[in-house]
């Protein structure tokens, strides 16, 4: 007994007849009879009552059709499986984050896709929010984490999901620390009067920044200089060179008693929404389908969709 026999079984039984059943397995119609004949032979009784004019099943054929059918159907589902774990243990997919994000949080967001998919490969890269954006547009990235204006047309035909809020801390210039000693918040609005480092735009941060302050129509003074990236905002405001703000993710150990304060406006506390989105470029629909499902149920809000890849846009 094989495979072929029982496909032939099926086969004459859907057709109606042997030479059918023969053209739709692309076999000569002796090659298909002698096969279920030699099954016949080794059940010990015919699965197929034949006359000049019709092929019906036997009693014992109607008894094991539904069963070929099962074992066939089965045998599918063994190579699909196999298929999937194949293609699954040649997959990569690619993450991109900004560097505010930073890769031990990139890690952590997809750790519970990881976890259950070890033979998937993890390519990370990071990059500047504008940088992420383009190599999302160019199919090379199927996924990326950064603060984001969900406004932005870069995120067309993206889903999206917030993956954090990060609250964010006014670092007052050393000079100017006596002003602030023992506030618990402090407004946007009365930040008017400080001059702030400001990174280049590469994080996101300082776009996230500059946005809060146009939002409440108060005028951003930025220190003439520009620093680096935002891990050394902090050193700089030390040294009196102006003030920062800082996601509290990111205020590093070595400022540690230095005067951190939340900053607030009239609809609450001021954040850094950190959000995964992308698209399947480099992967299948079903894998990224999956790495999807794992994001959004990390998120309280849920995914919503940007454009086409969901039901609708925000």
């Amino acid at each position: 007994m094989n495979l072929q026999q029982l496909k032939y079984v099926v086969a004459v039984e859907e057709e109606g007849s042997f030479v059918g059943a023969a053209a739709r397995c692309s076999n000569t119609q002796p090659t298909l009879s002698n096969a279920i004949a030699q099954l016949e032979t080794e059940l010990g009784s015919k699965i197929f009552k034949r006359t000049t004019r019709s092929v019906q099943l036997t009693p014992l054929g109607k008894t094991l059709l539904p069963v070929i059918r099962e074992v066939l159907a089965g045998v599918e589902q063994l190579y699909e499986l196999s298929h999937r774990h194949v293609k699954a243990a040649t997959h990569t997919i690619r993450i991109g984050f900004s560097p505010v994000v930073g890769i031990e949080q990139a890690m952590n967001v997809v750790k519970p896709f990881a976890d259950e998919h070890p033979a998937v490969a993890m390519v990370f890269k990071e990059e500047n929010l504008d940088d992420l954006c383009k190599l999302l547009r160019d199919q090379e990235l199927d996924l990326v984490l950064a603060p984001v204006d969900l406004r932005q047309p870069d995120l067309a035909d993206c889903v999206y999901t917030r993956i954090q809020k990060d609250p964010l801390l006014f670092i007052p210039n050393r000079a100017h620390e006596a002003n602030w000693n023992g506030r618990a918040e402090v407004n946007l609005s009365e930040l008017a009067g400080e001059e702030f480092v400001l990174v280049p735009d590469a994080c996101g941060l300082t776009r996230m920044t500059k946005r809060y302050f146009k939002d409440v129509n108060v005028t951003l003074h930025r220190y003439p200089g520009e620093a680096s990236s935002y891990r050394v905002v902090g050193e700089w405001a030390s040294l009196g060179l102006g003030s920062g703000i800082l996601p509290a993710s990111k205020i590093r150990s070595d400022l540690e008693g230095r005067i951190a304060i939340p900053i607030v406006n009239a609809k609450g506390p001021l954040t850094i929404d950190y959000y995964a989105f992308g698209r399947p470029n480099t992967i299948s629909n079903d894998m990224f389908a999956e790495l999807w499902d794992s994001l959004c149920k990390e998120d309280s809000d849920g995914g919503e969709p940007l454009s086409s890849l969901g039901a609708g846009s925000p």
